[in-house]
């Protein structure tokens, strides 16, 4: 290689060098910094939001807990329950104390030994009283178990069969009678037996009419009710939440089962976190996913609790390698950028190296030949810059050379202000290229920002709607526990256990019951579309037979028909099969297609007839009413839609009957239809499957 070649060579490394070296020092710093400042950051923001979902999880428990409380204490006020333990209690009148213990450890004994169908346990499982409580449990849900007993302890009405008859013995009955003065009684989470269910026990006192207590009111409320929003948590892949107490026993996780053995988070959390000043850290959670978790923490602010030495917290966790995903992606993409710059810089700063080395090594080349005598030396520069400016100077200093010493001197200082000149050139290019750098940093975090941004208003969007179906969920579910009691207290009135009425009383009375079971009529209808809607509504298929549910379903409404002066017409074939289906469901159906008819015909007669159709049965529910214009039969079976027949509406509905018999049909993998000339009358249609039989 010869010396000008090298010479050539060692610049163009040298400004390549340089070129890459301080754009990737740039780079490096901005990662670097951009990764520690958003990694800080976004460990807090999400320590912030997280402590947030906590504290809201945390006072839900607590809303729970001193409703539960407030129901058993309401339940223990009911004037059937007192009516009957007053009763109750008269039994042992005349009795000694050695002869009531005798007789309540002979009443243990048989009840422990006694099965379900045992006429001695279907005695205080048949009572109003016990209806009444398990209409409780089937309005609210996720109540595992209500029973009362005497003053003594002996059970008096249960919903269930107990585990015992004698209560007295045990800890949570003798705190609830407190030695006949009373007190509300909560127990920690435990395993019932009689439920079999992880539930939380409540008891309350019940007062007579005397003011002395005359018994006690024990309620299992299931930790599905009591922790139900925080089962519904769930935030990503990992994410889920959790309630501890406060010796860090595990009460709940969401993604744990509980079982008999205690499982425990971390048996000094609750003091430690309640001393930090920040309530969301990180934790090696081995015991429960095998890598580090980022938690926050909140105490349940339920003075029910505090007061018994409960105190329970709600951990909200979720893995830190999901948390900090986005700061991770960040880099990669950060990294990505890096190598494709470095991959476009390399032949940009070769080709820039290139361009200014050319012109500087011809020159070179020219003075070498001038050194060697050859002035004539050919010198072809075209930059169109200050370089082409500089070759032209030197062939006019050639000229001059021999002549003239001073044109030289000045040639010579022409030629160090061009050079200047140059070079503050080729600096004012290298800041553009660096602003533009900077420029494209700019608006990629612009982009990763605005990215963030939209993800976080999709979430909130998410987020807002569950609310309000969880709100539309939890209203209900609210209103019917106070609706089964006016409804109760209005039938007590009704029936004369309260005293006679005046016949305009009993009129008004009954109208406010029709408009009782009326609302309650609409609160189901709005229950069960959200239970079919999120496939919560389980269904018991058992095999029937068809036409005794229609005849069940026909018998029920006849009073409503009877009252229009509507005659009802049943053609039942009498040669179909026994099927599988849910009986209460397709009762339900019937009952709301009946209701339909009856509700839309004036005059005639209502016809229901069976038959089989291809596999199937078909029911049909046909009458003589105003009938449904063509086009508004698609919009029939639709949520919230109530069509105008041109009738007067003497009643109102949801709009969800025929949507939710849709619904009930489709999962018996049936088909439910309509057809109606419009002002003669309709019909409506469903069929049932009818199973292959195997010889």
């Amino acid at each position: 290689m010869t010396p000008n070649a090298k010479h050539k060579t060692g610049i163009k490394k040298k400004v390549m060098t340089i070129l890459i070296i301080s754009n990737l020092i740039i780079i490096a710093i901005g990662i670097g910094l951009g990764y520690f400042l958003g990694s800080r950051l976004l460990y807090d923001v999400i320590g912030r939001d997280y402590q947030k979902l906590a504290e809201f999880m945390a006072s839900y428990t607590a809303t729970q807990i001193k409703g539960e409380a407030e129901d058993v204490m309401t339940y223990a006020s009911r004037p059937l329950w007192i009516d009957m333990l007053t009763d109750i209690n008269k039994k042992y009148n005349g009795m000694s104390n050695q002869s009531i213990q005798q007789y309540l450890a002979d009443m243990d004994k048989r009840w422990v030994d006694a099965g379900q169908d045992d006429p001695i346990v279907k005695e205080y499982l048949d009572s109003r009283v016990a209806d009444s409580m398990r209409d409780i449990i089937t309005i609210r849900g996720n109540v595992a178990e209500i029973f009362i007993t005497d003053k003594y302890g002996g059970l008096v009405a249960s919903s269930g069969k107990t585990s015992d008859f004698y209560q007295a013995d045990e800890p949570w009955w003798q705190e609830a009678y407190s030695k006949g003065k009373g007190s509300l009684y909560i127990g920690d989470i435990e395993f019932d037996q009689s439920s079999n269910s992880w539930s939380m026990p409540m008891a309350a006192p019940i007062m007579g009419s005397d003011g002395n207590i005359i018994g006690v009111c024990k309620q299992m409320i299931s930790t599905e009710r009591l922790f139900g929003r925080l089962e519904e948590f769930k935030s990503g892949r990992t994410g889920h939440a959790a309630v501890i107490d406060k010796d860090g026993r595990i009460l709940y996780h969401g993604d744990l089962p509980r079982t008999a053995d205690a499982l425990f988070y971390d048996k000094d959390i609750f003091k430690k976190i309640s001393a930090a000043k920040k309530k969301y850290f990180m934790e090696d959670a081995a015991g429960m996913h095998g890598q580090k978790m980022f938690s926050a923490f909140a105490v349940v602010p339920s003075s029910l609790l505090s007061e018994r030495g409960m105190d329970w917290a709600v951990i909200v966790s979720q893995t830190a390698d999901e948390v900090f995903r986005p700061a991770t992606r960040l880099i990669a993409v950060l990294a990505s950028i890096t190598i494709v710059m470095m991959l476009v810089l390399l032949p940009v700063g070769y080709a820039f190296a290139n361009k200014f080395v050319r012109p500087v090594h011809e020159l070179h080349m020219a003075t070498d030949e001038i050194i060697k005598g050859n002035w004539d030396y050919p010198i072809n520069i075209r930059t169109g810059d200050e370089i082409e400016q500089f070759a032209d100077t030197f062939r006019e200093m050639l000229r001059n050379v021999k002549n003239d010493r001073e044109r030289l001197l000045q040639a010579k200082k022409e030629l160090e202000e061009l050079s200047r000149d140059l070079e503050k050139k080729v600096e004012e290019r290298t800041k553009e290229l660096t602003r533009a750098q900077e420029a494209t940093l700019n608006i990629l975090e612009d982009l990763t920002e605005s990215k963030g941004k939209i993800e976080t208003y999709a979430g909130e969007l998410e987020e807002a709607l569950k609310v309000k179906t969880e709100f539309t969920s939890t209203v209900s579910h609210e209103l019917r526990t106070p609706l089964a009691a006016i409804k109760e207290g209005i039938a007590i009135v009704l029936d004369g256990t309260s005293g006679p009425l005046g016949e305009d009383q009993t009129r008004f009375l009954d109208i406010a019951k029709r408009n009782v079971d009326r609302l309650a009529r609409l609160i189901n209808d709005i229950l069960d579309f959200q239970k079919l809607e999120a496939g919560r509504m389980t269904f018991r298929m058992e095999e029937y037979s068809i036409n005794e549910v229609v005849k069940e379903a026909v018998t029920a409404m006849a009073p409503l028909a009877d009252a229009k002066g509507l005659e009802f017409i049943l053609d039942l074939d009498d040669g179909l099969p026994r099927i599988r289906f849910d009986r209460d469901k397709i009762i339900q159906v019937l009952t709301n297609l009946i209701n339909n008819a009856i509700k839309f015909t004036e005059k005639g007669h209502i016809t229901v007839y069976t038959k089989p159709d291809n596999g199937f049965i078909r029911i049909s529910v046909q009458d003589t009413g105003a009938g449904i214009k063509q086009e508004d039969i698609p919009r029939l079976f639709l949520q919230f839609e109530q069509i105008d027949k041109g009738i007067d509406r003497k009643t109102g509905g949801t709009g969800l009957g025929l949507a939710i018999s849709k619904e009930i049909v489709a999962r018996h993998n049936g088909k439910i239809w309509a057809e109606s000339d419009f002002g003669k009358g309709s019909t409506f249609h469903f069929v049932l499957p009818v199973p292959e039989r195997k010889a």
